[in-house]
């Protein structure tokens, strides 16, 4: 017979490429945006797929920064990061929901506390998760003023919680690296973020996700 682990008590959620099809929405939007210098188009576009986690105001100050070297621009970076939310937004309100979202959250909605991390700043963060109807899903939404450590520590100390009881999903090296410092069992909801050589346990909808769940783990 099937030994299951501890009973799940909590579970943490990325957002973009995880919960909605929108990692293609940003990667165009940065690329728009950078082609306005051609010649660091392609360097840009490589740092900023290698550091996910970074939020968009820090790679507008990395770049105006480090590749234009105008570090008295603080302007110029305002101005890219405002440009880059306007490109977004609306889309990311509109993209699709990956398949079995929806019907994930609401199999967990009053049973176990979801927890939102993402890198997307707070307040437009919280914007697009109402408009979504998606804010009522989650105890509490953490926006990209915190790292991805510190939120899932946090979760873990406020719920007391132990790698038993605990899971977190998303979609990127990040998360994964997140997760494994602090020993939390972690699922990957493949996309092209995904690390596929990953030892980790790798899906790519939500309907499997919530089968794996419920075959491995016990469920209130």
């Amino acid at each position: 017979m099937l030994s299951k682990r501890g009973t799940i008590k909590s579970i943490a959620l990325d957002f973009d490429g995880t919960l909605v099809e929108s990692n293609n929405i940003k990667d165009k939007a940065f690329e728009a945006i950078f082609s306005g210098w051609p010649k660091h188009l392609d360097r840009m576009m490589k740092w900023h797929l290698a550091n996910n986690t970074t939020d968009r105001l820090g790679k507008f100050r990395y770049f105006v920064e480090v590749i234009l070297k105008d570090s008295s621009n603080e302007q110029l970076v305002l101005e890219l990061t405002e440009r880059f939310t306007k490109l977004t937004k609306e889309s990311i309100i509109n993209c699709p929901m990956v398949l079995g979202a929806n019907k994930f959250l609401k199999h967990f909605i009053n049973k176990v506390p979801m927890y939102l991390i993402s890198a997307t700043p707070q307040r437009e963060l919280e914007k697009i998760l109402k408009a979504r109807d998606l804010a009522k899903y989650f105890e509490k939404i953490y926006g990209s003023q915190f790292t991805k450590h510190y939120a899932l520590n946090e979760i873990i100390v406020d719920k007391k919680l132990n790698k038993d009881n605990f899971i977190y999903i998303g979609d990127s090296l990040e998360d994964e690296q997140a997760a494994k410092s602090l020993t939390i069992p972690f699922i990957y909801k493949l996309s092209d973020r995904s690390k596929h050589d990953s030892h980790c346990t790798s899906y790519k909808n939500f309907d499997k996700i919530l089968n794996h769940i419920n075959k491995f783990h016990e469920t209130p």
